[in-house]
């Protein structure tokens, strides 16, 4: 279910009372249907999480009075994650986002690959920033992923960041091609305190030769997803959840941590 959470910059202890954004005050008044005395929770954009109550209604217009800042369990991931992928179809994106979002992804890095029927535009960066905050506060989080375009895969691969601490892992999905599992990679790599993951995914069609071997010269690993032709939004989630379950967040619940 999703919670009365939502997105306004610029909020501190300080606010006092104020008016909400107009966009947000039409969808509490005329969709939500809220009612002055109840309380919502507004998130500031830098992980801080805050209750507000509703003190008054006037035509469209909501106003609000801080209450305080709200603690909660942290749900960011242990992980920093980077996805990049292929872009793909708007629909089977908008799914990518916010599965991306809801399973703890820092960095969505988009990218024109050889195969991709569509070119990344900025419009479609504010469409999937706006999916991207509805995903946070439906799961819990406090901060969206970070949403980068880059004209290329070359470009990708240039703009990921070295490691300097050591304990970073890149891999890319490879499909219809033998190749190492997730659970296999995770014991190349049971000695190494891994602490971030750059993980790769092409678009529909997958990714061409010249492709894999670009990404295998910038140090990614290729990593199957299993024997059966996944969809594309299908591959990001069994692609980050086992990222998560080896590394990440997922792992430590499995285990009681």
């Amino acid at each position: 279910m999703t919670r009365s959470c939502f997105f306004v910059s610029e909020i501190s202890q300080d606010s006092g009372e104020f008016d909400l954004p107009q966009p947000l005050s039409r969808q509490l008044d005329s969709v939500l249907r809220v009612r002055a005395g109840e309380t919502i929770e507004l998130l500031d954009g830098r992980g801080e999480a805050w209750e507000c109550l509703i003190t008054a209604i006037r035509r469209g217009s909501v106003r609000v009075r801080v209450i305080g800042k709200l603690d909660g369990p942290a749900r960011e991931s242990n992980l920093s994650v980077t996805l990049g992928v292929g872009i793909a179809r708007p629909d089977t994106m908008d799914l990518i986002v916010r599965q991306a979002t809801e399973l703890g992804v820092g960095r969505l890095a988009v990218f024109r690959a050889a195969r991709s029927q569509y070119g990344p535009a900025e419009k479609k960066k504010e469409r999937w920033g706006k999916i991207a905050s509805e995903a946070v506060c439906q799961c819990g989080r406090r901060l969206p992923p970070e949403i980068i375009l880059f004209e290329d895969l070359a470009h990708f691969l240039a703009g990921c960041e070295a490691d300097p601490a050591g304990g970073s892992l890149r891999i890319f999905a490879r499909e219809r091609e033998p190749g190492a599992g997730p659970k296999n990679l995770a014991e190349r790599w049971k000695n190494a305190a891994i602490s971030r993951v750059t993980a790769a995914l092409g678009p529909e069609g997958g990714w061409e030769s010249p492709e894999c071997s670009a990404l295998i010269d910038a140090g990614f690993e290729p990593v199957s997803l299993g024997p059966r032709i996944l969809r594309m939004e299908t591959a990001v989630v069994a692609l980050i959840s086992s990222i998560q379950l080896l590394w990440g967040d997922m792992g430590e619940g499995l285990s009681g941590g």
